[in-house]
């Protein structure tokens, strides 16, 4: 069974090679686990809509950290809450813990335009992201022929309840997308359109299909016994 999901988690990331960065990222986390119906995407799938959706004249959100010119898409996958999770796990509340309260996880998708983004890069999109949402944020970014998924922690603002104080980001870095049969993959040219790189030089290692694989949620569940979102989003902290 552990052979087969990470058989399926490995075809799951050679999709993103073609085809819709939306579906591709919603058969990845379908693959490990997250399935939910609560899904609004975006009107269109541009920082535009993005903008209008969730940004306003009292946002604290700074268009340059975010990077925001460089982002070619950007999508609402979808929102897990307790009653997708308690489907799967009976036990499971949204409870106060260690001065945070995690009810419910948004999932975005962003393409970049480049292929290389440092850490700091990818980090301070998530924070700015974070910023325009009173809940955690997980990001998965597609830069040329890789993907970066990021997530936040959160606590409680010691004065304001009503606030949070968005702390370290966790990134798994640089997963290489590794075309089916070893063909070749799209990647975005920076004068536009799209070229072409060897599947000879993008495999995905396997240290990244394993830890994709620990990040699954029955493997979470059966290791960590996790009960409400904080204790689950330790759990990717530990990974």
């Amino acid at each position: 069974m552990a052979k087969d999901l990470r058989q399926k988690i490995k075809e799951a990331i050679q999709q993103f090679g073609a085809g819709n960065l939306s579906e591709n990222a919603l058969n990845l986390f379908q693959t490990l686990g997250y399935i939910t119906e609560r899904r609004a995407p975006l009107e269109k799938p541009a920082y535009i809509a993005f903008r209008d959706s969730f940004i306003d004249s009292q946002s604290r959100f700074n268009e340059d950290k975010a990077l925001v010119k460089e982002w070619k898409y950007v999508d609402l996958l979808f929102q897990l809450s307790k009653e997708e999770v308690t489907r799967q796990l009976s036990l499971f509340d949204t409870k106060q813990v260690d001065r945070t309260v995690i009810e419910t996880y948004l999932f975005f998708a962003i393409e970049m335009a480049e292929e290389h983004y440092t850490r700091t890069d990818l980090s301070h999109i998530t924070r700015e992201v974070n910023r325009l949402f009173p809940m955690p944020v997980m990001i998965l970014f597609k830069h040329g022929f890789s993907l970066t998924l990021s997530a936040i922690n959160r606590r409680l603002h010691k004065r304001d309840k009503s606030k949070d104080v968005l702390e370290k980001v966790t990134l798994i870095k640089d997963i290489r997308i590794s075309p089916a049969g070893g063909g070749d993959v799209e990647i975005p040219l920076k004068k536009g359109g799209k070229g072409v790189v060897s599947g000879n030089g993008a495999v995905t290692h396997r240290a990244h299909i394993e830890i994709l694989f620990d990040l699954s949620f029955d493997e979470l569940k059966n290791k960590h016994k996790f009960t409400n979102f904080v204790e689950l989003h330790n759990a990717w902290k530990k990974q």
